[in-house]
């Protein structure tokens, strides 16, 4: 009681998460549910979350500790993430990927995560958003085995054309290279060439030069400037010669 009258006559202090949840838990038919944008519910659960925060620092034993993460928030807002993903909304799957650690035991999690993600590249290859799952999804490591990661992307490559297989192919040039295999400068060069208007093939371009221009051992690009004495000088002069370049400035 102490603990909610000091919640309620502190004004900076979030509202206890009971009473955030309030108008959520209020709503008996799921059906209703699409009616309330993914963003709105996004932040709701971040206005709970800070105000479960608070009550948590303000917490006063073990015994009040416990039983406040048993109500995190997180876990209250599951149902309706759940509800909003049955009908049609993709990135409350992705919600509830990012929160999985929250929301179920650790063994649990590889079982969620590969339904959620098979959801995902069934029904939402198309979505503009999709980039951002790819990235997330070739960085599962740990929850999700290398090769269903390879066989999902391959499927995904099959099944997808224009800006979609774009990003796909983005992804799988990032994955690969991030597992030291060489084969993801392929993917970069294909991207490039099938879809050079794309996003994802100027991110492609980018990174690929970053890589082959920039990386160690690489060939840098010609540069030129001039001499204390005004002369031109150009990297590429030097070709074949032991040449040191000292960068240094004033700050």
């Amino acid at each position: 009681m102490l603990l909610t009258l000091a919640l309620t006559l502190t004004a900076p202090v979030a509202p206890p998460v009971a009473h955030v949840m309030a108008p959520l838990e209020r709503i008996d038919d799921d059906a209703a549910l699409p009616s309330i944008a993914y963003e709105g519910l996004v932040e709701r659960y971040e206005t709970a979350y800070d105000a479960w925060r608070a009550e948590l620092k303000e917490a006063e034993g073990l015994k009040e500790r416990r039983a406040l993460r048993e109500r995190e928030p997180a876990k209250l807002f599951r149902p309706h993430f759940e509800a909003l993903a049955d009908s049609g909304s993709g990135r409350a799957l992705v919600w509830i990927i990012e929160h999985a650690r929250k929301l179920e035991k650790r063994k649990q999690i590889p079982a969620l995560k590969e339904e959620l993600y098979g959801r995902l590249f069934k029904s939402y290859l198309g979505a503009a958003w999709f980039g951002d799952v790819i990235d997330m999804y070739t960085k599962e490591r740990r929850d999700v085995s290398a090769e269903t990661i390879e066989a999902m992307l391959a499927s995904a490559l099959e099944r997808t054309e224009g800006d979609a297989r774009a990003r796909v192919l983005l992804g799988l040039a990032r994955y690969r290279l991030a597992g030291k295999c060489n084969s993801g400068l392929d993917f970069y060069k294909q991207l490039i060439k099938e879809h050079p208007e794309s996003s994802s093939a100027k991110t492609a371009q980018r990174e690929y030069d970053r890589l082959t221009k920039f990386g160690m051992g690489a060939a840098p690009p010609d540069f030129k400037g001039e001499t204390i004495d005004g002369d031109e000088i150009s990297l590429y002069a030097n070709r074949g010669k032991v040449t040191i370049v000292d960068f240094w400035g004033y700050w």
